[in-house]
Parts: C-alpha cells; structure tokens; sequence
C-alpha cells in the first residue's frame, strides 16, 4: 500500500520526492532527476534539509562561505515558515506574536483569494476531511460514508468564509498543505535575494521558484515513472504541480489519492496532475490544488481568467490541456 499525507507537519520519514521530477540549469544536459553539469557548462551546488514533510532544496550557482551562509539562511526561513502554520510544531520563538498573526493572516488571504476564484473548489478549511480520511496520519481509509457526508454538509453551511478573522476564529479546521510550501518557497527566495545571491533556486518536494538563471524545471508525466510530460523554462515565475500519483492508498481494489474535493469529501477525479506557472509559488501552489478538483474543462477556465497565470492540466483519461499562453514557458528542444 502507498499512503502518504498532504499536510505541513507530515512524518520526515514519508519525504516527498517531488512532483516536479527534474529542476537543471537549462545549459546541463537533461539526463537524470538531478543537478548536473559538463564541464564547459556552469556549476550548481545544492543544500537540503528535510522540512514540512519534503525535502527542501536551494540551489546556487557558488559554494563559497557568503553562498553557504545564505542557503543555511534561507533553509531556516522555510523551518520558521513550518512552525509558523504547524499544529504540531511550538510557533517560531522568533517572531513576535504580532508578526506571527500578521503573516499568518496574509496567506490566509492568498487561500481565501483562491477559494472564491474557483467557487469553493479550494476551501482552507479542509482539515476536517483530510483527518477523515487519515491523510494526516500513517494509515489512511475511507471514511464511514455517513460521518463523510455530515462534515461536508457542516463545511457547506458555513458558506464562503468572510474574512481571515472568521477562519482563525477555528484553527483546528485550517489546512495549509495546498500552499504553504509555495509560500516557505516565495520567502526563501526573498532571503537569498536579501543576502545578496545573484542567482538562485528552491525546491519545495515540487514548488518551484528560482531567479538570476535560465534554470529549467521538468514535469513529471503521471502514469511513467521518471519520464516527463513538458519541460518548462519559467524564467522568475514560479511553478507547482498537484498530482494524483504522489500519495494515495489503495483499498478493496480502489485507489484513493490526497486531492479532496470539499464539496463532496471525496477524492477529485477529472485530473491525474496539474501544473501552474505564476508570480508567486503560494499562489501557484493553491492554483494547482484548486485546477485539479475543478477538472480540466473548469480549470482551464480560471487559468484563462486570471492575468499573469498559466497551466499545463493532464486529466484522467491522459489527455494534456494547455492554457493559451503556456508555449511561451514551454522548452521545445
């Protein structure tokens, strides 16, 4: 059985591998899911820390002290960000509570944004149903079909949120898997600009976002293992992808994966994966959740709707949907 969790605070010991299989400087070869070089070509170096569940990475094209010290800065930036939205992890001891509140209301903001964009496809809230449905533990079931349909019915009620203070008013249903990886991303980033890097990358188990460089970002093809359904080149925009095939379980026959639709408790089913090019991973990171449970038909309908954004949808028949504007980050060679 493959299970696995969506949730910030998930077990190191389930590390993510990525969904976004191959992040390479667009002049290394595209070989294997790694950095590489030639020796006529540019080096990269590469610090990890497991953190929120994956395995973070920062990428940088030096490996002396003022580059390392700035890829340790920008790893304790995404530590901060985890104990910032962890239910589990004591809040960051070094940010005031005021500023903790401040930030916390900000990408709240970002999900509530999302939420009604896409009418309720992606709703904050969601933690009712993920600890349901045991996605944030180690052995996820499905849940008992009359106790599903009363904690939809109790989220459906309740109605498009009004504002922040009204979702921190209960925490306890808050869900930042959607897109708080997307957000340590855009605040690594800012640490490694800050600190003076002239390029730079982060990976975020597949949030995406880099600067200074041609890099190149390939996604993975859902049903093959290793292989790549684009290669895209997204210059400083950021990308995310939400898949099907990551964490799942199977039971009496039946797979079963991470991606709930609120509207119905139930795993969304119209998609295998979807990636979203934007100008922040926060905002790219909510989009792909949002685009995977509106289906391709729906979600390429709000990818055409909103300025500055674009995706790559693959549904479950297999079939890929590109937005309109998706060739200009498309790598044809």
């Amino acid at each position: 059985m493959a299970n696995g969790r969506d949730h910030v605070d998930a077990d190191i010991g389930s590390l993510r591998t990525g969904l976004l299989v191959l992040v390479v400087c667009l002049l290394a070869g595209l070989v294997t899911s790694r950095l590489i070089r030639r020796d006529a070509e540019p080096e990269v170096h590469t610090v990890s820390r497991p953190a929120m569940g994956t395995l973070v990475q920062v990428s940088l094209p030096a490996a002396d002290q003022p580059a390392a010290r700035a890829a340790q800065a920008a790893l304790a930036e995404v530590t901060r960000i985890d104990s910032l939205f962890s239910w589990r992890l004591p809040p960051p001891a070094q940010t005031p509570p005021e500023e903790r509140s401040r930030e916390r209301g900000e990408v709240l903001e970002t999900g509530l944004e999302v939420q009604r964009w896409s009418r309720g496809a992606f709703d904050v809230r969601l933690m009712p149903l993920v600890a349901l449905w045991g996605f944030d533990g180690n052995e996820p079931t499905v849940p008992d079909a009359a106790v599903l349909q009363e904690a939809v019915y109790r989220l459906r009620k309740r109605g498009v949120p009004a504002d922040v203070a009204e979702l921190e008013s209960r925490p306890e249903e808050l869900h930042f898997g959607a897109w708080a990886k997307g957000y340590a991303v855009d605040r690594a980033l800012s640490v490694l600009r800050e600190m003076g890097q002239p390029a730079a990358l982060v990976n975020a188990g597949g949030e995406v976002r880099g600067y200074g460089r041609d890099w190149m970002v390939g996604v993975q093809e859902p049903r093959l293992p290793g292989a790549l359904a684009a290669r895209l080149r997204p210059g400083d925009m950021a990308v995310a992808t939400s898949g099907d095939y990551e964490q799942y379980f199977e039971q009496d026959g039946e797979r079963y994966h991470h991606l709930l639709d609120p509207r119905d408790g139930r795993p969304a089913r119209g998609c295998r994966s979807v990636t979203i090019v934007a100008r922040t991973c926060a905002r790219a990171d909510a989009l792909a959740t949002a685009v995977f449970v509106l289906g391709p038909e729906d979600g390429i309908d709000l990818i055409e709707s909103l300025p500055h954004v674009e995706g790559l949808i693959i549904d479950a028949a297999g079939e890929r949907h590109d937005s309109s504007g998706l060739d200009a980050y498309l790598d044809h060679h």
